[in-house]
């Protein structure tokens, strides 16, 4: 699943594309996409997109002319990508490569446009098209109300790189706190965005082990991996994210950030600072990488 940097990536590449563009047809192929909002293809018609948001995972897409916002989650296997002016939506093909957005790609074939992994088109006043694929069809679109958004946005934790991301919060998710630090980190009600590679990550250069439990963390370790947390992500961000599982921009691009892991898929690798074959074990339901002499 893409994490937080990854998912950022996709809004910046498609933010400048989109902005001040009018929906002006909508298609859903599959019904699954749209479950929660089944009247999804007619409501989106006739709405401007405004400056994108986007919290932990999730993908908001506010309207100018329409208090809505069009919510949409890529979950595990989706794609959103953007392709200029193509004529869709009369039984006309749209055979072209993606220019903006991203997502996890299985081929070159799969930035083909539209092709056997698209769920839905949405195409804008200018001809320029939005497709989102879903192979496994984890993901959705929905349309919310301000009141239901600002439901869905209390259900997430403190975030990196956002204004409640303080020393001050960041202590208090321990407080009470006896699972394992790696399925602290990973509760997105707790802190939002982060995934198993990133938490691998910032839990080593912190120097914690993951099955360490989360009250027997210090206070020096917390402002170590308080600070840690916000570092990683803000380079993965910059690096925009780590190229996995092929995961990729609609030009292709893979992000860099897996030139800068430590852990994470280093499995019996020497440790970049000790020499110690790093391992993995399974540690909150998930594949998790650590030095055994570097972390304790």
């Amino acid at each position: 699943m893409p994490e937080l940097p990854e998912v950022e990536t996709v809004r910046r590449s498609l933010e400048p594309h989109i902005v001040g563009k009018t929906i002006k047809y909508v298609e859903i192929l599959h019904p699954k996409l749209s479950r929660d909002t089944p009247t999804i293809a007619k409501d989106l018609i006739g709405l401007t997109f405004a400056p994108t948001d986007r919290i932990g995972k999730l993908l908001i897409f506010p309207f100018s002319n329409d208090e809505r916002n069009l919510l949409i989650h890529l979950k595990m296997t989706g794609q959103l990508l953007y392709q200029d002016s193509l004529v869709y939506g009369a039984g006309l093909p749209a055979e072209a490569s993606a220019k903006a957005g991203g997502g996890h790609t299985l081929s070159e074939s799969d930035l083909t446009l539209p092709n056997r992994h698209t769920r839905a088109v949405m195409t804008l006043d200018n001809q320029s098209t939005l497709f989102f694929n879903d192979m496994r069809l984890f993901g959705y679109v929905k349309l919310v109300s301000p009141d239901q958004l600002q439901t869905i946005k209390g259900k997430y934790g403190i975030e990196p790189g956002q204004p409640n991301y303080i020393l001050e919060n960041f202590i208090a998710i321990f407080k009470k706190r006896t699972t394992t630090i790696k399925a602290l980190l990973l509760n997105q009600a707790v802190i939002s965005g982060l995934g198993n590679i990133y938490v691998d990550e910032a839990l080593f250069i912190a120097g914690i082990k993951p099955t360490r439990r989360a009250h027997t963390i210090t206070k020096a370790e917390k402002l170590k991996l308080f600070k840690a947390i916000d570092n990683v992500i803000a380079l993965a961000v910059k690096k925009k994210g780590t190229t996995f599982y092929s995961f990729t921009d609609a030009e292709n691009q893979k992000g860099s950030f897996y030139d800068e892991l430590y852990v994470f898929d280093k499995t019996g690798q020497p440790c970049k600072n000790c020499g110690t074959d790093i391992e993995k074990i399974r540690c909150a339901g998930r594949g998790t990488h650590f030095c055994r002499k570097c972390q304790r």
